[in-house]
């Protein structure tokens, strides 16, 4: 679902914080695991993504269980926008820092994926993705996505440059997983 507001109005709908913090990531300075599921130069978002459930677990005080996987991994909202920053936004140049904005609250999580490209006619893509433009069915895949979903939240702001996401835990989005236990050290 897309909507529109700014990254601490999605946080306070995720309220009452527990965190938040803001990462300046440059993909060329995260180590990347050796064995990975993401194409080769993505080895650093999994790597990024890895250590950001550990962080927000931490803040949570239990495991994302189910939930981790409707924010995290090919395909899901945050990796979808981590790649359209990087590839869109910057170019595919790994020197260039990312800047992620990170809320964690007792409702549920937000972010702020922000680059330093030029931006995109928003309004634009959104009236060529509602008319079914051919680009849309080969390409397009993390506004597509998000247009289709029930369980995030998430829109474009300062020109294109920034994806704001919100992940609730109670109502449409996200919910908690019973059983999920407290988070792991790992």
């Amino acid at each position: 679902m897309l909507a529109e507001l700014t990254f601490e109005e999605a946080c306070r709908r995720a309220a009452p914080s527990l965190a938040t913090w803001t990462d300046r990531v440059v993909p060329a300075e995260v180590a990347v695991p050796a064995t990975h599921h993401y194409a080769p130069a993505y080895g650093w978002m999994h790597a990024y993504e890895r250590q950001l459930r550990r962080r927000i677990e931490a803040a949570l005080g239990r495991r994302l269980g189910a939930l981790e996987r409707q924010v995290f991994g090919p395909s899901q909202p945050l990796s979808e926008g981590l790649s359209n920053a990087f590839v869109h936004g910057h170019g595919r140049d790994p020197g260039r820092p990312l800047e992620i904005e990170v809320g964690v609250g007792r409702g549920g999580l937000c972010f702020a994926v922000r680059d330093q490209g030029p931006g995109f006619d928003v309004a634009a893509a959104l009236d060529k993705l509602d008319r079914g433009r051919a680009y849309y069915h080969i390409a397009g895949n993390g506004l597509r996505s998000l247009h289709e979903r029930d369980d995030a939240q998430g829109w474009f702001v300062d020109g294109g440059r920034t994806l704001v996401l919100l992940f609730l835990f109670a109502g449409p989005a996200l919910r908690p997983v019973p059983g999920d236990g407290p988070a792991s050290a790992e």
